[in-house]
């Protein structure tokens, strides 16, 4: 069983947090989409540094962050724009918050580190009737020719490698837990303005490349950093994707 202990960001907490952020027209969109009620409070499961923590502050929702890393939620809650903001250390699988008391329980990039069975289990107890279940993720557009080029990279060094659940949809898994209905996903492409010096800094906290590279980790972040030398400053295209769903 997966747990989110087992994806240990200690050391790589600050490269994670330079890592694109999510496409705010998208969330927008899907927010705005659920109507929540003006006090509305959102449980954030894994909230890591903040990514997506500000964008659910700036809809008016009141935020608890729940974040196990230390040193994620070091930097999360040192960011002026996360100061009304409540976060404390606890795993997404053993929420500490009591039943049917959050309008919202939002994943941005964790979902798919949790046991998805008992998560769903904890996000259905935790939620009120008609509350929503909301998980997206950022994904690399693989159509860009730079990233063709980093895909040839990892997989000269790595020929199995595996991009994992997260690129994967979670509405089977949805559908079969039966606590949620009115299934809806979203998506939306966008471009990321990026220095080669960042791009490459996010590059370390890919947990995924790290989890399955081991001590080779150092030479293919060398041979994707041959790809950008000269550059300054990357134009990226990114895909947000997002399923939303409400608790029966």
């Amino acid at each position: 069983m997966t747990s989110t202990l087992s994806w240990d960001y200690t050391r790589h907490a600050s490269s994670y947090d330079a890592r694109a952020d999510y496409c705010s027209e998208l969330l927008d969109r899907v927010l705005q989409g659920l109507h929540l009620p003006n006090d509305a409070w959102v449980l954030e499961v894994g909230a890591g540094t903040g990514k997506l923590s500000g964008h659910l502050l700036r809809h008016g929702l009141q935020l608890l962050a729940i974040e196990p890393n230390d040193a994620m939620r070091e930097l999360a809650v040192a960011k002026p724009s996360l100061r009304d903001s409540h976060w404390i250390s606890a795993l997404g699988e053993q929420l500490p918050v009591r039943q049917s008391s959050v309008n919202l329980i939002a994943y941005g990039s964790s979902f798919n580190v949790l046991p998805p069975h008992t998560a769903l289990d904890e996000a259905a107890r935790v939620l009120k009737a008609g509350g929503y279940w909301f998980a997206l993720w950022n994904h690399r557009d693989l159509s860009d020719p730079l990233q063709q080029q980093v895909e040839a990279v990892i997989r000269a060094h790595l020929p199995h490698f595996d991009h994992g659940m997260r690129r994967e949809s979670p509405a089977a898994l949805v559908h079969a837990h039966g606590g949620f209905a009115d299934l809806q996903a979203h998506e939306q492409g966008f471009w990321v303005a990026m220095t080669s010096r960042e791009w490459l800094r996010a590059w370390r906290a890919h947990a995924t490349l790290q989890r399955q590279a081991g001590e080779r980790l150092d030479a293919i972040l060398h041979d994707i950093g041959q790809l950008v030398i000269g550059r300054d400053t990357l134009q990226l295209p990114y895909v947000t994707r997002a399923w939303t769903a409400r608790k029966v």
